[in-house]
């Protein structure tokens, strides 16, 4: 049975506030793209260099999500997250869904040290 973009975005917020980087890359198709102003990484394997890096720049971080915006297989959502000396308050991504899972993410944010 197929999940819909609600239920995978729910799984994958889930498991991003817990840093359980399997569980983050399984919401996602095996052709996923996920791009960042840096380029674009591809398959699973790309997601897993992606979120290595996001959790290594905000390590055991707080991460608020005021913004969801749902249409049809895609989301916008807004997001912060605040660790222990590090910061980004203007996280912007977008996310495409299908096939039971995320095929597209796009994502931005700043890291400030708060140190």
């Amino acid at each position: 049975m197929s999940r819909t973009p609600r239920e995978i975005f729910a799984h994958h917020a889930e498991a991003l506030m817990a840093g359980d980087i399997d569980a983050i890359v399984s919401d996602y198709t095996d052709d996923a793209i996920f791009i960042t102003p840096k380029g674009a990484l591809r398959g699973k394997d790309g997601v897993r260099q992606g979120f290595t890096t996001l959790l290594t720049d905000l390590p055991d971080a707080k991460w608020d999500v005021p913004t969801q915006v749902f249409e049809d297989d895609a989301l916008l959502i807004e997001w912060s997250a605040v660790a222990a000396s590090s910061r980004a308050l203007d996280g912007i991504d977008t996310f495409i869904f299908g096939d039971d899972g995320i095929r597209l993410q796009t994502v931005r944010y700043t890291v400030q040290t708060t140190d």
